[in-house]
């Protein structure tokens, strides 16, 4: 495994030269990890890093009007290209992919934005934990900073909003004595598919179907083989010609929210008592059972993971991790956000999932690349569902600015209506209420691009993402400004 501190100076080196030109697609390193995330040098993946910003130098600038932000790798395609500011930010980091939200954002600085994973990233936004002005690790790698010129980072990505705990730690670290950051500004962002990918030219269909059953039942152990009957019956044939191929399953060896909202639905979807045909082989039977019994968690329940040892289970740091370890592995497959699977080359496939069956013409197959069915599953998020002031373990936070934590309960999206995208999931951005002064402009220009651009909506819309309604929009906005003098401004 290569060292992060050569992979830096490289990736340092080589950006420092980048023209226009987009860089190269992702790869794997030479060594494919273990449930520390072992994908340590993978470059960025396409066109992921550009030198010029409408008109004018919006990279390589490290100097005090950048911005540096980090977590969440569910919706940093989309705020990115997953362009990893890898190193210090006092020396050139990659700015944001042109094409992407924080390239196209009308801001003085430079937006830099870390993949580290969205528990990393509410760690340090509660707690100075020294990791804000730590190195930012290349991609694919454990994550072990933020790569900022100071502490605290300018804002934070999270696919799961603070619970009341992380809001108790909040308090004593980030609003207590001379810190004086103020209340939490939270908000939902974005929206997309987390789908199973794998690797087209290993099958002999062009699309794998996999039933609730079968999907259930693949992630928690019970069908290890791709020849499986429960496969061979979603897709008509075997999708292998009849061999024998073992189920390679990667899953993220990080603090994820991917892995939150994944083991959310699975922890729904997974235990009930499934009808006919589904309830006898080839599906289940007393010693065939589909059901996931891990629980829900940001990090990693099921097999593979620490107490549960299985040789087939991997885990691997963030989302692009996931991604090359399926490209770098025949048959193999795991959980990943929709938009890596898409912009992969190697390519990447998209398994079409079940959702809804009828009597008359069996399963009910969806597509996480149509976008009617990805927005059909998030119908329900909307302003209606904000729950203010709201902790993520349904406990209130207690904050004194309620209007500033704009909540919404997965329970909006796990159980999908039938004919939609079953698996699916909205990120959050996490601000400090005061911070000094420090560029209020441009957080504030952020925010209001991504609730009132149209342009920003296309972006979004182009990368298998899912734009949030207009009236989350102006919820935020209301927020962001005190809901018209009624409230202090969420932002200050």
């Amino acid at each position: 495994m290569h060292s992060t501190l050569n992979e830096d100076t490289y990736m340092n080196k080589r950006l420092a030269t980048l023209a226009l030109a987009a860089l190269p697609a992702l790869v794997l390193s030479a060594c494919n990890g273990g449930t520390g995330g072992g994908n340590s040098a993978l470059a960025p993946l396409p066109n992921s890093a550009q030198a010029s910003h409408a008109g004018r130098a919006h990279g390589l600038d490290n100097g005090p009007k950048d911005l540096h932000a980090g977590g969440a790798t569910f919706p940093a395609y989309a705020y990115n290209l997953a362009s990893q500011p890898v190193g210090l930010g006092t020396q050139p980091q990659a700015p944001p992919g042109q094409g992407s939200l924080f390239y196209a954002a009308p801001t003085n600085g430079t937006i830099f934005y870390c993949l580290t994973g969205s528990g990393y990233g509410r760690a340090e936004f509660t707690t100075n934990n020294g990791t804000a002005t730590t190195a930012c690790a290349a991609l694919g790698a454990s994550p072990t900073g933020f790569g900022a010129r100071v502490d605290p980072l300018d804002f934070v990505g999270s696919d799961v909003a603070l619970k009341s705990s992380e809001y108790t730690t909040y308090k004593a670290n980030r609003e207590s004595g001379s810190v004086q950051w103020g209340e939490p500004f939270e908000f939902p962002t974005i929206g997309g598919p987390i789908v199973y990918g794998f690797r087209p030219q290993d099958f002999v269909p062009s699309n794998i179907k996999l039933s609730t059953w079968t999907y259930c039942a693949i992630t928690n152990g019970t069908v290890s083989d791709w020849n499986d009957p429960a496969i061979t019956a979603d897709n008509g044939s075997s999708v292998t010609g009849g061999v024998s191929q073992t189920i390679s399953f990667f899953f993220r060896s990080d603090s994820s929210g991917t892995s939150y909202l994944f083991t959310n639905h699975l922890n729904t979807a997974c235990n009930v008592a499934f009808k006919p045909p589904y309830n006898k082989p080839p599906y289940g039977s007393p010693s065939r059972s589909a059901a996931w019994t891990y629980g829900v968690s940001s990090t990693w329940p099921g097999p593979g993971s620490s107490g549960n040892p299985n040789p087939h289970f991997t885990g691997e740091s963030g989302n692009p991790g996931v991604l090359a370890a399926i490209q770098a592995t025949a048959f193999g497959t795991g959980y990943v956000e929709g938009a890596y699977a898409a912009s992969a080359s190697p390519a990447v496939s998209q398994a079409l999932l079940q959702n809804g069956y009828s009597k008359t013409t069996g399963a009910i197959w969806t597509d996480p690349t149509n976008k009617k069915q990805v927005k059909g599953a998030l119908k329900k998020v909307t302003s209606k569902a904000i729950t203010y002031g709201e902790g993520s373990d349904s406990v209130p936070l207690g904050t004194s600015a309620p209007w500033c934590i704009l909540y919404i309960d997965p329970k909006n999206w796990v159980s999908p209506p039938t004919n939609t995208y079953p698996i699916v999931g909205v990120s959050y951005w996490l601000f400090y209420g005061k911070n000094n002064g420090v560029h209020v402009g441009d957080k504030k220009a952020i925010i209001n691009y991504l609730a009132t651009s149209k342009n920003a909506a296309r972006i979004i819309d182009k990368l298998e993402y899912i734009p949030l309604p207009a009236s989350i929009h102006t919820a935020i906005t209301n927020a962001l400004n005190g809901n018209g003098g009624s409230e202090p401004a969420c932002l200050q």
